[in-house]
């Protein structure tokens, strides 16, 4: 295996379309990175400029501490999974592993070795004389995997590989990737708009908009820390609460204030704001679904941060309930238990936890509190 570096790389289309901005990062061997973001931010063309399917328009690209700028695919010694598993249909699933392992003249002996322990440890060596067409997609999926397997490049590239499977299928052949990749140590990009996807198999994430990265991180600092509004509303399922609020002073506490309510926050979060000159000045505020409480023992505890909200929908699923409210005229979502009783038309008290809210600057959207 080997590690990558990207070295402010950019592509600009000849429509004049920039791609990607001046993106630059390290990845170290055997590391699980994933490029997440919305359709046409970038990710999957960091991809192909790794893989030497797209020329880049400027920087270097470094697969261990071989630069590969001029090398064609073939000679980057790289592996690319697609969604579409690109198996060919006439060839058996052996056949379909040995495809790459013979353009590059690979002994018998040795391309026979190579696919026979490739398929054990991907549980296929049953399947190897069935074409695609008589296999399941988890299977499909798993002689694509082999293929690239059988290779032992030093790079795996994945793009959307389980974008075609329904979500029981999508949920086993994650656990079935990250299995294989930390068996052989493997160092993984993986392109996906499926943050779930991302939070569960990355070692560290790449947050990705409008061809501009937004944040390097693993998924707890994503999650927990995000470094601007897009961050915190992509990362996490329901997407995170924002409202405006304009910020007061009262002695060494800040105090949101929106629509007619007054939120007062400790001093620790306090700080961030008062020393940053925000107050008398409009922020955009997040809390995370499970952040606002109803519990009536947390709102009797918390009564600085208690508002009062106006329940509209009750969605129930499984264990847990989201319900969805409004304060004043401001939606929000809060994920609870089923013991939960309220239901749409009723006035609730809800609190939110001010330790973990998240404050950003208004204008440029990059966070006040997680700096």
């Amino acid at each position: 295996m080997a590690s990558l570096s990207l070295k402010n790389i950019s592509k600009v289309f000849p429509n004049g379309f920039i791609a990607v901005k001046d993106f630059s990062m390290e990845i170290e061997d055997g590391e699980f990175v994933v490029f997440i973001g919305p359709s046409g931010c970038g990710k999957s063309t960091i991809l192909r400029m790794i893989a030497g399917l797209e020329d880049i328009t400027a920087g270097e690209i470094y697969i261990g501490d071989r630069l590969v700028n001029d090398l064609e695919t073939q000679e980057r010694d790289v592996a690319m999974i697609f969604q579409n598993y690109m198996l060919y249909p006439n060839l058996s699933a052996y056949e379909n592993m040995a495809f790459g392992l013979k353009m590059r003249n690979i002994g018998r002996d040795e391309m026979d070795q190579a696919i026979r322990r490739a398929a054990e440890i991907l549980d296929i060596t049953s399947i190897l004389d069935k074409k695609p067409r008589t296999l399941t997609r988890a299977q499909q999926q798993r002689v694509a995997l082999g293929r690239a397997m059988a290779k032992d490049p030093k790079v795996f590239l994945l793009d959307e590989p389980l974008m075609n499977l329904d979500e029981k299928l999508r949920c086993q052949m994650r656990r079935e990737i990250k299995r294989v990749q930390e068996k052989l140590g493997a160092t993984v990009i993986y392109v996906t708009d499926d943050q779930r996807e991302a939070m569960d198999l990355g070692t560290r994430i790449v947050v990705m908009n409008d061809g501009v990265v937004q944040q390097i991180g693993t998924p707890e600092e994503l999650y927990e820390k995000p470094a601007n509004k897009f961050v915190a509303g992509y990362m996490g399922t329901p997407q995170m609460n924002m409202f405006e609020a304009r910020v007061e002073q009262d002695g060494k506490r800040a105090v949101l204030c929106f629509s007619d309510h007054r939120v007062l926050l400790n001093e620790e979060r306090s700080a961030p704001l008062l020393e940053g000159g925000y107050a008398g000045k409009e922020i955009v505020c997040g809390v995370r679904p499970e952040d606002i409480h109803t519990d009536r023992e947390f709102v009797a505890a918390n009564p600085d941060t208690r508002v009062e909200a106006v329940v509209q929908v009750y969605e129930m699923l499984g264990t847990e309930v989201f319900l969805h409210f409004q304060v004043s005229n401001t939606g929000f979502i809060t994920r609870t238990g089923t013991e939960s009783e309220a239901r749409p038309g009723d006035t609730i008290a809800v609190c939110l936890d001010t330790t973990r809210i998240h404050l950003f600057d208004k204008s440029t959207e990059i966070t006040i509190s997680n700096r």
